[in-house]
């Protein structure tokens, strides 16, 4: 890479990601593979399980309440007749609530991967980290190994909470802006969808390289700084996980797979070719 632009670093970002599948197989790592693919159906039977608990709790302490005076006031103004409105608004509130179980599970689902897999991220981002710089695995120690977790954990954390603050602002922008402006909303309601989709492509490519700096001792604020000053390579990297975390059904499997896992390995690559082409 000959330079340092962000266009230059996506481009990079890309090549390193395509060539991943081939460290994996040159290195002897598809083992890896299956850990974190049943780790995956582990995570996501839990979020399934929050989700639904989180979706009936709503529903009895709220929606079943509100409807219930719903139909009591129809019933009691149009009488019997009127109960299939009471049916429709059922309907609309039970629509209401898959569409945002299905919302949060899209959004809060990659928090939870990452939080959930970071141990096991870790320990291979220690094996493909010393794979790259040709240095024998060692261990840690339970001292290193804490350290190392409770710092993924934090700056997991640090990037959960930046961008669920910068995508409020970006609801408040482009949702709450236009009713106090009228005709603003015919820009910003098909602008957010792009620049929200680039906020979260950059947090996940973010996280991946977090596993980068990890190893070269950088706390999560300076993990943070590095990442956005390779901002170009963080979205290369970000957006397959973007990508196949997004595919219906089976999204939950793939993103640890060929988002989490393949996009870890691309990191360190990555980090290595724009290394290397530093020093020429």
């Amino acid at each position: 890479m000959k330079t340092d632009s962000i266009l230059g670093q996506f481009w990079t970002g890309i090549a390193a990601y395509m060539k991943a599948f081939v460290v994996v197989r040159r290195e002897k790592l598809r083992h890896w593979y299956l850990i974190i693919g049943l780790a995956a159906v582990g995570c996501m039977l839990l979020i399934r399980a929050v989700v639904d608990a989180g979706a009936d709790w709503l529903e009895l302490l709220f929606f079943a309440p509100i409807h219930g005076y719903i139909r009591e006031v129809i019933v009691s103004r149009g009488g019997e007749d009127w109960e299939w409105v009471s049916t429709g608004v059922e309907g609309v509130v039970n629509g209401a609530m898959f569409f945002l179980g299905l919302w949060v599970q899209f959004k809060v689902a990659k928090f939870m991967v990452l939080l959930a897999l970071s141990p096991l991220f870790a320990a291979l981002a220690e094996v493909v980290g010393n794979r790259f710089s040709g240095r024998q695995l060692q261990n840690r120690g339970a001292k290193n190994w804490v350290w190392s977790i409770c710092r993924g954990l934090k700056s997991a954390l640090l990037l959960i909470v930046l961008e669920a603050s910068i995508g409020g602002g970006l609801v408040v922008i482009f949702f709450v802006l236009p009713l106090i402006i009228p005709g603003v909303g015919v820009f910003t309601w098909w602008l957010f969808p792009i620049l929200s989709g680039a906020v979260s492509v950059w947090f996940y490519g973010a996280a991946l390289l977090d596993y980068v700096w990890e190893q070269e001792r950088f706390d999560a604020r300076e993990s943070l700084q590095a990442s956005w000053s390779g901002r170009g390579g963080a979205l290369a990297l970000g957006l397959p996980f973007y990508v196949v975390m997004a595919v219906p059904f089976v999204g939950w499997i793939l993103g640890p797979l060929f988002g989490g896992m393949m996009g870890m390995v691309a990191a360190f690559r990555w980090n290595s070719m724009r290394t290397c082409s530093a020093v020429e």
